[in-house]
């Protein structure tokens, strides 16, 4: 757990990747999120805990991090054509790289 935490960019490099959520329960989405960051808080304990971290670890912080701001994952979606209804999603895959060059039927 981490209390307070402060959130800080590391570069402009983002990447997309599939999200889902407990407050969207049956969804799925491609959310572009950076790839590095560095966050702060404190644990339950008043411990300081400062960490930098890339890829999944980042991008879970940065979505947790938005609950606390009120904001859920398909508000920092970029296209919605990509958010999905999960069983849709396993009974017929999206490759995403085929989606986003424009090849459809991959």
């Amino acid at each position: 757990m981490l209390v307070n935490p402060v959130v800080e960019l590391i570069g402009n490099e983002r990447a997309l990747g599939w999200e889902g959520c407990l407050s969207v329960p049956g969804l799925r989405g491609v959310v572009p999120r950076h790839l590095r960051i560095r966050y702060r808080g404190t644990s339950p304990e008043a411990e300081v805990i400062e960490r930098t971290v890339e890829g999944f670890h980042a991008r879970v912080v940065q979505h947790e991090c938005d609950h606390l701001d009120g904001i859920l994952y398909p508000q920092r979606m970029t296209d919605h054509r990509l958010l999905v209804f999960l069983e849709e999603l396993q009974r017929h895959p999206i490759d995403l790289a085929s989606f986003l060059s424009g090849n459809r039927t991959g």
